[in-house]
């Protein structure tokens, strides 16, 4: 019976390794997906925000040049470009969290890899993988000890 299990696990130390490649392909694509995202998002911000600077500045430029433009009507001007502005620094910030939730992701993927890995190794190996999880001897000794007493109830 021991040699099964030592080939049974020979066999799914191969499910492992696949499933560790999968996950590792996963985290490649998801790297390059945030990658691309950060890159688009920084390139539409940065074109966003240079769209607003030139539009204050024709706006400036169109003040100093018809001075007979209403004081109320290029302060309201003024204040729709900022809040526009503020618009698009508000996207920024969206953006930036959206990629740190994909770095959190793509930790936690690794961390899934890193476990698949050491199960991986362990497995190729064909060592013992416990069946109960016990923090401390007294636990097991307590557990062994409640089993023999109840086949002595038997």
């Amino acid at each position: 019976m021991g040699g099964t299990m030592a080939l049974g696990d020979f066999f799914r130390g191969s499910e492992h390794r696949e499933n560790a490649e999968r996950l590792e392909a996963e985290l490649q694509a998801l790297r390059l997906q945030s990658k691309a995202e950060l890159q688009a998002l920084r390139r539409q911000s940065q074109e966003e925000i240079q769209a607003v600077r030139t539009m204050y500045t024709d706006l400036e430029a169109q003040v100093r040049l018809n001075g007979t433009l209403d004081l109320v009507a290029t302060q309201k001007k003024i204040h729709d470009e900022k809040t526009l502005l503020s618009g698009v620094r508000s996207h920024i910030v969206t953006a930036q969290s959206d990629l740190q939730a994909a770095r959190s992701q793509l930790q936690a993927v690794q961390k899934q890899i890193l476990g698949a890995e050491d199960t991986v190794l362990l497995e190729s190996f064909a060592l013992y993988e416990p069946k109960y999880q016990f923090t401390n001897s007294v636990e097991y000794k307590d557990r062994l000890d409640a089993a023999y007493s109840g086949e002595d109830d038997r």
